[in-house]
């Protein structure tokens, strides 16, 4: 199925993989609406890709802002045949570490009232056009992991609410995906991931090593992923390994786990 003519929107759009998304799906030939903090690295982007590109400023974590993104899109486009939700935000500090305990309000606003705020005004469109959400999870949405509980608890919330919206909106026809990256390269993910203060750690923790995969990467196979309507996308395939690796032999799992943080600190 081709992707031409298509109406895509795509949140934290400014940078890093949502860029690529935008590219990757300016260049199947789809109507691209895209939404960041960013104003200015927006309209850089939509100069780049050229065409007919709806440029919104909004945060995610405002139920005002993503109503008028969603709002405008279809005022703009008459419609929206794909939503993906990929704002987000990480953090990288122990529990016992963590100054004010606001910093998980902080990631949940993001990374799951984000997901909320968008999905819930785009609903109406989407059940007519039989469409589809792209939320950008994390494999830590399966289980949690040293230094991220704030982050992986927000991404548990969003697969629970997705469970139930596939439930409850079976009949709707709207395919809901989760991709579950790994470590991704070329972002700002882990710079403005959280430390035990609150504050953004900039460079403090190592860049990604050779098991990540990069942003283009990772944006090439999501978008590939559409026609195809999946219900899950592993970004390497092989992480779907892990949750039943927890399963079956969960001391293999758990020495696995620490290895791979403390290879990142």
């Amino acid at each position: 199925m081709s992707l031409r003519g298509q109406i895509i929107a795509i949140t934290g759009a400014s940078s890093g993989l949502g860029q690529h998304l935008a590219e990757q799906a300016a260049s199947q030939g789809m109507h691209l609406s895209i939404m960041a903090r960013n104003h200015s690295k927006l309209h850089v982007l939509a100069k780049k890709i050229g065409g007919d590109v709806l440029v919104f400023s909004g945060d995610v974590t405002s139920e005002d802002d993503c109503k008028k993104f969603i709002n405008a899109t279809i005022d703009k486009f008459g419609s929206i045949d794909h939503l993906i939700t990929n704002a987000g935000q990480s953090m990288w500090t122990n529990f016992d570490e963590i100054e004010q305990v606001d910093l998980f309000r902080k990631l949940m606003d993001v990374n799951f009232m984000g997901v909320v705020n968008c999905i819930h005004p785009a609903l109406d469109t989407l059940k007519k056009t039989s469409g589809q959400v792209v939320v950008i999870s994390s494999i830590q949405s399966k289980f949690g992991v040293p230094a991220h509980s704030a982050y992986s608890a927000s991404k548990h919330a969003v697969e629970g609410l997705i469970d139930s919206l596939r439930f409850e909106l079976q009949s709707s026809k709207i395919n809901f995906m989760i991709v579950y990256p790994h470590w991704i390269r070329g972002t700002e993910m882990r710079q403005n991931a959280l430390g035990s203060n609150g504050e953004k750690i900039g460079n403090q923790k190592r860049n990604h090593n050779k098991s990540s995969v990069s942003a283009e990467d990772c944006a090439r196979n999501i978008i590939d992923a559409l026609p195809k309507r999946r219900k899950s996308l592993f970004i390497p395939g092989k992480l779907k390994y892990l949750p039943a690796l927890k399963l079956l032999l969960p001391p293999v799992f758990r020495w696995l786990i620490r290895s791979k943080i403390k290879s990142q600190k």
